[in-house]
């Protein structure tokens, strides 16, 4: 009985952990918006994508019918379940501690951003994401403060599907992941790689198996800080063709970011 017990939490936290992991991380460090503002709309005409532009990327994307389905369950998902909960997170907790919280998961995915970036033989980047660990982790008392970017670190994304894009891997067809969004094969890999990591450094910190309630804490409380400080909604755009517009922009940053 022990033995199924500890095989069904491990299978539910890494679901758990996956889920909070979302495809566009904002790490970068951000000012959180007071709890009375509405955060800013991001509609697919603000940010430069007009309706002629939709073809102008080529995607493999032979799942589509699976792919439009997990799209609106995830839009589904949004509106009755997350963001009620970003709504309260942004009413009842205050707003420097809502910034220190993400100053806090900022710092620590920087690890993953300093070991990919060295894997990508960025030295420039390795060097500066490893720098901003090191202040913020320090002077920034673990991180609740972002001094890096004062001194010069601003914080610098790299994830491991822009390390398999380096070494040649192939994006593969695209996929929109649930909880996560936009995605393509490469990048779905790439995201279980870094989760990997991050579970390994956790257990490093005391947060293993036998601490199952901060793990639990730790990534559900990372999943509302990243969905808290993205302002993307569903269906904002007013437009019919929002899947084929996020398909494209997901695909065509993406591949910028990889060198393609």
């Amino acid at each position: 009985m022990k033995t199924i017990t500890s095989s069904t939490f491990t299978r539910l936290r890494f679901i758990l952990i996956l889920s909070v992991y979302i495809i566009l991380q904002g790490c970068s460090s951000v000012q959180i918006q007071e709890a009375d503002e509405e955060p800013a709309m991001n509609t697919l005409e603000s940010l430069g994508v007009v309706p002629n532009m939709v073809n102008t990327v080529y995607i493999y994307d032979p799942w589509e019918g699976m792919n439009r389905r997990i799209y609106n369950f995830n839009a589904q998902l949004d509106d009755y379940l997350l963001l009620p909960v970003i709504d309260g997170y942004r009413s009842y907790i205050p707003l420097f501690l809502r910034q220190g919280i993400h100053n806090i998961y900022s710092n620590l995915t920087t690890i993953n951003h300093t070991l990919n970036a060295a894997l990508q033989l960025k030295a420039k980047t390795t060097v500066n994401n490893g720098m901003r660990f090191i202040s913020n982790t320090t002077i920034g008392f673990v991180g609740v403060f972002d001094v890096a970017t004062g001194m010069g670190f601003p914080g610098i994304q790299e994830d491991f599907g822009q390390v398999l894009g380096f070494w040649g891997v192939n994006e593969g067809p695209y996929l929109v992941l649930p909880f996560f969004g936009p995605s393509n094969l490469r990048d779905t890999a790439g995201l279980g790689a870094d989760f990997l990591v991050a579970d390994l450094y956790l257990k490093g910190f005391g947060l293993n198996e036998g601490a199952e309630g901060w793990i639990y804490l730790y990534y559900g409380l990372m999943g509302v800080d990243k969905r808290a400080n993205t302002d993307f909604r569903y269906y904002d755009s007013l437009t019919p063709f929002e899947y084929d517009f996020i398909r494209m922009m997901y695909t065509a940053q993406r591949r910028i970011l990889v060198g393609e």
